[in-house]
């Protein structure tokens, strides 16, 4: 469309084909959010190119850096109704250099007392989410009976944060309601998945990443 051109004009002139570029769509359009912005025609000249969602508001915090010889990850994972969470655990239990926490089907003291008591690097979520478009909120069901919000957990994810909290993956479906709530947390780096998602893709994802 017209509306694009001057970016697509910007990309020839000043980006190469080996370049390694990241493009940051600031926006807190859900309609915006959804396309699937990696199938733009544009992008396919540029292999090294990656888009990532971001809040348009953004501010740095202040957080301790917390050294330790192995990266300290808290896994949650939550109602595996349906879908295989053997195989996440198996990924995450592979990982070198690692010292991992793991939360099954727990309640949401459990998270927040975990989530206050210690140093994290990573934060870790499989099983199912959702997303409310019209609340523009996400929620993660924790088991068979409980569910939790990112509102519901918000002091103790900053808390986190300035404790040194630096990556949160939600390896679940509909996250883009979790993203939105995570976004004002400061987070430095969050990683959803915006549609539902098959066991062996979210398994791959895990594996790859």
């Amino acid at each position: 469309v017209d509306s694009f051109r001057p970016i697509r004009e910007k990309f020839l002139e000043k980006l190469s084909l080996e370049d390694n570029i990241r493009i940051l769509l600031q926006t807190n359009d859900f309609s915006l959010q959804q396309l699937p912005w990696h199938l733009w025609d544009l992008l396919e000249r540029y292999p090294k190119a990656e888009v990532a969602l971001s809040s348009p508001v953004y501010e740095q915090t202040n957080k301790i850096t917390y050294i330790a010889e192995k990266i300290k990850i808290l896994a949650i994972l939550g109602n595996s109704k349906g879908i295989d969470l053997k195989n996440d655990r198996a990924i995450l239990e592979s990982l070198p250099n690692a010292d991992i926490t793991f939360l099954v089907e727990p309640e949401r003291r459990e998270i927040n007392d975990r989530l206050w008591e210690q140093h994290w690097q990573i934060l870790f979520f499989a099983g199912h989410s959702s997303t409310q478009e019209l609340q523009n909120t996400g929620k993660i069901y924790l088991n068979q009976t409980d569910s939790l919000t990112i509102t519901q957990l918000k002091y103790a994810l900053k808390k986190a944060v300035a404790k040194g909290l630096q990556l949160a993956i939600f390896n679940s479906c509909d996250g883009l309601g979790l993203a939105r709530e995570l976004a004002p947390l400061q987070i430095p780096q969050i990683i959803v998945m915006r549609e539902p998602v098959p066991d062996k893709v979210a398994h791959q994802f895990l594996k790859y990443f």
